[in-house]
């Protein structure tokens, strides 16, 4: 019998913390806004709130570099808070100022990011748990063991299905459940 491969988070996850900031959320004892909780923003009309790109507010996108600086506001000369290392990782756009976006990460720590170091590309991150996930073959807890994954794994966003979602991992194609991977929405890619 062969055991399906284990993905783990190697040295690819660094945050390097260049300034020591309390996010006010983590100051006041609050945990950040949970993801399931969400329901899908609309304005007065009804309609889904968008920014001033004309992009849905708030939305997903990843980063598109292996390093990338984030401030305590909207412009070069705002403080420095830290720097992501980790090219692909996951991030919800809260809000729109030009070319700056106000961003929130897995951990609930915001600040903002120069646009064009964001892309649209859909990442998500296997969710902080003391257990591996399993990658199933197919959308089920039956389904057939593919790998199982480390939290902190990221992988490309495929489609969701119900409760599941089908991501890429490397060279694994596979379906995790919604509940243990960050990065979508409840109400995305609903059939």
């Amino acid at each position: 019998m062969t055991r399906p491969p284990i993905l783990r988070l190697y040295m690819g996850f660094s945050l390097l913390v260049l300034l020591t900031a309390l996010s006010p959320s983590s100051a006041s004892g609050q945990s950040p806004q949970s993801v399931e909780a969400f329901t899908e923003p609309q304005n007065s009309q009804g309609e889904r709130a968008k920014g001033a790109s004309g992009l849905p507010l708030p939305r997903f996108v990843s980063i598109k570099s292996d390093a990338a600086n984030v401030r305590r506001g909207p412009g070069p000369d705002f403080p420095l808070l830290w720097q992501y290392q980790r090219r692909n990782l996951p991030l919800e756009v809260i809000a729109e100022y030009d070319d700056w976006r106000r961003v929130r990460d897995h951990q609930g720590e915001e600040g903002w990011m120069k646009a064009p170091l964001l892309s649209g590309a859909r990442t998500v991150i296997v969710r902080r748990s003391a257990h591996a996930v399993t990658l199933r073959a197919v959308p089920d807890a039956t389904g057939g063991v593919v790998a199982l994954v480390q939290p902190g794994v990221i992988g490309t966003l495929k489609a969701c299905r119900g409760n599941w979602c089908e991501v890429e991992i490397d060279r694994y194609d596979g379906w995790l459940p919604r509940d243990q991977i960050w990065g979508v929405y409840p109400f995305e890619f609903s059939e």
